[in-house]
């Protein structure tokens, strides 16, 4: 075991943990933690209907990791990639919403981190993690900018 083993349960975890900061982030902006919360859900199941129906396979021989046991159902296809996804709608979420400058640089260096383990232990190919930034940064400014119409 490597002493940089812990980088990569970071960023395995990164999307929860990404949820978590800009949930307390957002706790006293009750508009956008609603919109956030939401657009949370909406992106993971925009996530699933992606995968169900581009069904682009994963990378032949990933290494073993503790969420290999879980490539199943729709999980078992690979674009986009939903941990790139997540992270970056969380991201992308947080800075549009003028976010703490402390609390962007760690959420950057925890996306970086979670974008890295997913291609090193060959979950996802530099396409699908790509991809997959784009169309969570797309919805997070969409939705941001929505709100800032309707507000």
């Amino acid at each position: 075991m490597t002493p940089f083993i812990l980088f990569d349960y970071i960023g395995h975890y990164g999307p929860a943990i990404l949820f978590t900061m800009t949930f307390y982030v957002l706790l006293h902006r009750n508009i956008y933690l609603s919109v956030f919360v939401i657009g949370s859900l909406l992106n993971l199941l925009l996530n699933v209907f992606l995968k169900k129906n581009i069904r682009e396979p994963r990378p032949n021989n990933p290494l073993q990791f503790i969420d290999s046991d879980y490539l199943i159902g729709s999980n078992r296809y690979g674009l986009p990639s939903g941990h790139a996804q997540s992270c970056l709608f969380s991201l992308t979420f947080l800075y549009l919403t003028k976010a703490p400058i402390m609390f962007l640089y760690i959420m950057s260096c925890i996306t970086i981190l979670t974008l890295y383990q997913r291609w090193k232990y060959r979950r996802h190919t530099v396409k699908q993690i790509v991809i997959g930034a784009v169309i969570g940064s797309l919805f997070a400014w969409s939705l941001v900018v929505i709100t800032k119409l309707y507000l």
